[in-house]
């Protein structure tokens, strides 16, 4: 009797852990991508969407590529499958390229950053200006991959030719059991002190929190990237700022997230408009910005694809 009870709760304690090991598995690493192959698909997938601009034109690429409850900022965010559908083709041309992309451990959440131009007609000699874009993209339950956020800054005309393309992925802990719970959690206290202390110094509450590879976005300017070069761009402007968020999302691994929403100056002028975050874990399993980028509604909006 005793070795029956016995082995009833070695049956319940195997299936137990059998069960934990396969929701750990399906958590983060539920289709068995390594993060290697996904950035590669999504920056394929990137490419796909600007052959199809350059083939078909920029509004069908557009309604092709982004996910049906995609985000595009016009100047504020919007949906953007709705905000393309009644916008007429125009023959607008739209040039970009990627030049960084991260991923996600889950291997279906990542993003993608570069410089863009944009011309009336694509036969046109000059473009009607440049400036850099930021794109979330997220697999689909089909496989594909689409874009859940579009948002872009202008900048003077480059210089120098684009960098070539930087990917940024790891493996490391894959399959890793994640609760989702506590790193939503985690996120919001990050952002909540990340919040209170702009209010104080935004400049500092950035860099308090920012990654060493922090890329800032600004109209106007270049974006920087780096600690030390954001730190010198926003020097020039510092100041008190409330955040308002509006909408986020997380990846399944839990380690990569964006936020949007509101901005306000504190200060004689009240700036405002919106901004994005896109924030990752760091090593040691704490939140930092790895994206930060502000759209003032002040500056006049040229760019109509981002």
């Amino acid at each position: 009797m005793l070795e029956s009870g016995r082995m009833a709760i070695d049956r319940r304690a195997f299936w137990s852990l059998l069960a934990f090991l396969l929701l750990a598995r399906f958590a983060v690493g539920a289709d068995n991508d390594r993060t290697e192959d996904a950035i590669r698909a999504m920056v394929e997938a990137e490419k796909q969407f600007y052959q199809t601009g350059q083939e078909q034109g920029t509004r069908a690429a557009f309604l092709l590529f982004l996910a049906d409850d995609a985000v595009v900022f016009r100047p504020g965010p919007v949906n953007g499958k709705k905000a393309w559908t009644e916008r007429a083709e125009t023959g607008l041309s739209l040039v970009w390229q990627p030049t960084f992309a991260a991923m996600a451990r889950s291997a279906d959440f990542g993003y993608t950053t570069g410089p863009a131009e944009w011309k009336a007609k694509k036969e046109d000699e000059k473009p009607l200006g440049y400036g850099q874009f930021v794109s979330v993209w997220k697999k689909q339950k089909d496989g594909t991959w689409k874009v859940a956020l579009d948002v872009g800054t202008e900048n003077p005309r480059p210089v120098n030719s684009p960098d070539g393309l930087q990917m940024l992925s790891t493996d490391d802990g894959l399959n890793a059991p994640v609760d989702l719970t506590l790193a939503h959690k985690a996120l919001r206290e990050a952002q909540k002190k990340f919040a209170e202390a702009a209010r104080s110094d935004s400049t500092t509450a950035l860099l308090s929190v920012a990654t060493n590879e922090i890329r800032a976005y600004r109209e106007g300017v270049f974006p920087s990237v780096g600690k030390d070069a954001t730190a010198l761009m926003l020097s020039v402007k510092r100041g008190k700022m409330s955040l308002e968020q509006i909408a986020g999302d997380m990846s399944r691994s839990g380690d990569m997230a964006y936020s949007y929403g509101k901005y306000t100056t504190l200060a004689q002028d009240n700036e405002q408009g919106y901004y994005l975050q896109i924030w990752q874990t760091d090593a040691k399993g704490a939140w930092k910005v790895v994206i930060d980028l502000q759209k003032n509604l002040l500056h006049p909006e040229k760019k109509p694809a981002s």
